[in-house]
């Protein structure tokens, strides 16, 4: 195996729970971890199935890692050095078969849902730093928290499709740094500008509240373009509240 440290544009990741990546090895220790966990959590008395589970939750998670590392550094997947000492890792500390796990590569790639350590809340709020939008109403133009949740819930319904979307208060009043009360109200003035509206009009308290995002990009919205890309940590600049 190569060493790590000769391998370039390693950037350091903070992937949550403690665990900070500086080189590929540490990558490989996060996915064996995370199968680990899960080939627990299954507890599949079969040998076989086992085995079977577990190769594929290893490329699994291969894909999550990847997918988070690539939105963190603003790249389109592992650099190919990076991927190949991650893949290399796996094998060594598995006993696969470089392709075997290539073929199990290939046969996950379109299963996984969210990066590695994320939901998709998360995810959203990401996408939102690196492509914000500006809100053409002008009772909404440039408020900043109603603006960073119109581009929450768009994101969130690219990634849902058809479906409803959910927007939790109380995760948006942390990922936005606000108050509760703050959040709600700004929910409720993008449903009264047509930007997002009640999937379930026979709402009953005591369950989430579930949305369409409904804004037309021209009509309600219009995407910012920009010259360098947002850092994946950068909060929008604050303007009026």
């Amino acid at each position: 195996m190569v060493d790590a440290d000769n391998i370039p544009h390693m950037k350091r990741i903070d992937l949550g729970s403690g665990i900070v990546a500086t080189r590929p090895s540490d990558l490989v220790y996060v996915i064996l971890q995370a199968t680990e966990k899960q080939v627990a959590e299954k507890a599949i008395a079969d040998p076989e199935g086992r085995d079977e589970f577990a190769i594929s939750s290893d490329a699994l998670n291969y894909w999550r890692v990847a997918w988070r590392c690539a939105v963190e550094w603003a790249t389109t997947g592992l650099d190919e050095a990076i991927a190949r000492e991650v893949k290399e890792g796996i094998c060594c500390a598995r006993g696969y078969a470089p392709d075997d796990f290539d073929s199990a590569l290939h046969a996950t790639k379109g299963r996984v849902r969210l990066p590695f350590g994320w939901t998709a809340l998360d995810l959203a709020w990401q996408m939102t730093c690196r492509d914000p939008l500006r809100l053409l109403d002008p009772k909404l133009a440039d408020r900043r928290v109603p603006t960073a949740i119109a581009g929450i819930a768009s994101h969130l319904q690219v990634l849902q499709g058809k479906g409803s979307i959910l927007l939790p208060i109380d995760q948006l009043r942390a990922l936005l740094e606000q108050r509760k009360v703050v959040i709600s109200g700004a929910v409720q003035r993008l449903v009264e500008a047509g930007l997002l509206e009640f999937a379930d009009k026979s709402y009953h308290t005591g369950k989430a509240r579930q949305f369409r995002f409904k804004g037309v990009e021209g009509e309600h919205f219009e995407k910012i373009k920009q010259e360098m890309p947002r850092k994946s940590t950068e909060r929008p600049t604050p303007t009026n509240p």
